[in-house]
């Protein structure tokens, strides 16, 4: 009599429970995933945020140093949305493909080689400041953020995951949602000037 050599091999109930075990692993590590990956989009559109400051800041030092009122902070150049951005654009200080990419944030993206006049501020909201304006107030905000509303989930570019603030003295962070109405760290002061 011959005997059959088994097959070693995985049952289906086997293999229904390890697909089991994967998928909730997954389910739980996804949300974890999506948290930093909004983190990371938050910390990139900050650096844009930075760089439109220091084109602004250079542009307002500038201004102090050759009292030319073309350049400088929003509400010392004319107080507008066009004049801010084209002091920075036709003074050197960014080109209209950079200014338009620092504008821009995941889900918010502004055309490439647009005129400045086109160009309107969508993934960061732009507060009219100027010389006279205090350091503690706030310079530049994600879009997503309107003090003291609560942060809205559809709202673009992070929902109620996590919003940007930079302020007129060179500071600024990322912060989550829940501390979007902690005064501590956005002064009332610092959203009394209008926001373009």
């Amino acid at each position: 009599m011959k005997l059959l050599k088994r097959i070693a091999a995985f049952t289906l109930v086997e293999l229904l429970v390890v697909i089991s075990i994967i998928a909730i692993l997954a389910s739980l590590a996804l949300p974890a995933i999506t948290g930093a990956l909004v983190r990371g989009q938050a910390t990139q559109t900050l650096s844009n945020a930075r760089q439109i400051y220091v084109a602004t800041f250079n542009a307002a030092a500038d201004a102090i140093t050759t009292g030319d009122t073309n350049i400088g902070w929003p509400a010392d150049c004319g107080a507008t949305w066009t004049a801010w951005a084209n002091g920075l654009v036709n003074g050197g200080y960014m080109s209209t493909n950079d200014f338009a990419k620092m504008l821009s944030a995941p889900g918010v993206v502004r055309p490439t080689n647009t005129a400045i006049t086109a160009i309107t501020p969508s993934a960061i909201s732009v507060y009219n400041i100027g010389e006279s304006s205090t350091m503690q107030e706030a310079f530049l905000t994600s879009a997503n953020y309107t003090n003291p509303s609560p942060l809205s989930s559809t709202a673009k570019p992070f929902g109620d995951k996590a919003f940007i603030v930079f302020y007129k003295s060179g500071a600024g962070n990322t912060y989550q949602a829940m501390q979007a109405t902690n005064v501590s760290i956005l002064p009332a002061a610092s959203f009394t000037n209008t926001k373009f």
